[in-house]
């Protein structure tokens, strides 16, 4: 069996969510939102920017299963609202690509505009 299907990825994404949650515990405000059969939504608020994590199993979307996007709290005009940082899966990944972007993006998002 593949390691990469709904069920499984659903899982592992949950548990990574409740490992950075507690390693960045008082740095960022992480909340699941969402957590059923259908949908697993994680929100992140960090210094710059805000993202928000879907995980579902819906086929009317434009990913496989995962869609994370950030965006940056301080642009106040709405046609320069753009996502700065956006992942998605497809059906050639595994579960460890996916893990790994995660990871990526959360990096990318606590560094944003940090310089």
């Amino acid at each position: 069996m593949s390691d990469y299907n709904y069920e499984i990825i659903k899982e592992s994404v949950m548990e990574w969510y409740e490992k950075i949650s507690s390693d960045m515990k008082n740095e960022n405000n992480i909340i699941v939102s969402t957590n059923n059969n259908d949908a697993l939504i994680i929100d992140f608020d960090f210094e710059n920017c805000i993202a928000q994590l879907s995980v579902t199993n819906s086929q009317f979307v434009p990913y496989q299963f995962v869609y994370f996007e950030a965006m940056d709290i301080e642009i106040s005009n709405e046609e320069e609202k753009q996502p700065v940082y956006c992942f998605y899966d497809d059906e050639n990944m595994q579960k460890s690509d996916v893990m790994d972007a995660l990871n990526e993006a959360v990096r990318f998002c606590i560094a944003y505009k940090m310089t």
